[in-house]
């Protein structure tokens, strides 16, 4: 028992370490300026370190549950240090549980990890969404190539690709006959997905004058992950 809760907790400092963070930092660039880790990298500080860092949370996402099957770890220690490096991911205890990220990519790599082949499935909705992104940014009239490649705006079809991944885990898992408790550890997933967007960074968004209507900002939340469409 001792073996199997410190290794959740080794893959949720996994999570919470702040790479991305070091990277822009390694580059001159304060990375509190922006909300977005993953774009200001990509845009600011460089295509290379916005690669890395995109590659980053989503490698370390996979570590614990594959080790966890390697030390033939129990279906739900596996499942749990996929959930934990996702949480470490979220609320990142190396920043005082304030992180920015909203456990996407980190959480899809754990999945990958837990179930690879429902993953696989999963990621469609993904890949159409990140096709779209990249479409309409390549294809933006008035923009240099430069620019283009910096993917600039924000993206509808990507956070509703992601939340449509999320949702389907726990129903593909239990169309491919995976054990039950991989197919609520990936219910627990969505909803750990689900309540980062519903509340980071919520009571600062409420405190703008006028202040919103709560309705519409909660319905922003949950389907494009940010206050204001």
């Amino acid at each position: 028992m001792l073996a199997e809760v410190t290794f959740i907790i080794g893959a949720y400092l996994l999570g919470s370490l702040p790479v991305l963070s070091w990277i822009g930092s390694a580059r001159g660039f304060d990375m509190n300026l922006d909300e977005d880790l993953h774009q200001v990298l990509w845009r600011e500080v460089g295509y290379a370190e916005g690669l890395a860092g995109v590659l980053w949370d989503v490698i370390k996402g996979p570590v614990p549950p594959l080790l966890a099957w390697w030390y033939d770890f129990d279906i739900l220690v596996i499942g749990l240090s996929g959930l934990a490096v996702t949480a470490g991911q979220m609320w990142p205890v190396f920043t005082q549980f304030y992180g920015k990220e909203r456990g996407n990519t980190t959480g899809l790599g754990a999945a990958l990890g837990i179930a690879p082949l429902t993953l696989g499935f999963a990621l469609i909705p993904v890949a159409i969404g990140g096709g779209i992104r990249v479409i309409s940014s390549l294809t933006r009239a008035g923009k240099t190539t430069a620019e283009r490649f910096k993917l600039p705006g924000m993206s509808d079809s990507m956070p509703l690709g992601m939340l449509a991944a999320f949702a389907a885990l726990p129903l593909i898992a239990w169309r491919l006959d995976e054990d039950a408790t991989i197919i609520w550890i990936f219910v627990a997933l969505f909803a750990m997905i689900i309540f980062r967007r519903l509340t980071a960074d919520l009571t600062r968004d409420l405190a703008s004058v006028p202040r919103p209507n709560i309705a519409p900002v909660l319905m922003n939340r949950f389907l494009y992950d940010r206050s204001y469409h």
